[in-house]
């Protein structure tokens, strides 16, 4: 008889890595358009590049994160933690900075939604499911 391991991901786990990808996308874009580069997305942004030097660390450290979660690293969960604070801190520097100019609708929007998709994922990476699928369990938070 053949036995084989079941090497699937706990639903958790899909769903952050759902949610990492999409992030990290949005991040990459965000630092592109704010490079400068035109891309065919509906909308420009101005070059600011301490923003995208921002947004392009953030689109590192989500893919980094992702990486470590599809190559079933024991430091997925520090890495995915780490991520999302790195990023949190990112949009709330880029929420103060767009209070402070002329800022438009869109930016306004993006900082917002990305910021509570941010927070959820960091909320998800917090339960005993997530905890222990992406090897973190039975320790405390640090």
């Amino acid at each position: 008889m053949i036995e084989t391991t079941n090497r699937s991901f706990p639903a958790i786990v899909k769903v952050i890595g759902v949610l990492i990808v999409a992030e990290a996308i949005t991040f990459l874009l965000a630092a592109l358009l704010h490079l400068g580069i035109q891309l065919p997305v509906g909308f420009s942004e101005h070059q600011i590049i301490p923003a995208a030097i921002v947004e392009g660390l953030c689109w590192l450290f989500l893919s980094l994160s992702l990486y470590a979660m599809f190559a079933r690293q024991t430091w997925t969960w520090r890495a995915a933690v780490a991520a999302h604070i790195f990023a949190v801190v990112g949009v709330l520097l880029g929420i103060y900075a767009t209070s402070r100019g002329p800022g438009d609708e869109a930016n306004f929007i993006y900082h917002r939604v990305i910021l509570v998709v941010l927070v959820i994922v960091l909320a998800l990476l917090a339960t005993p499911g997530a905890r222990a699928a992406l090897g973190r369990s039975n320790q405390v938070l640090r």
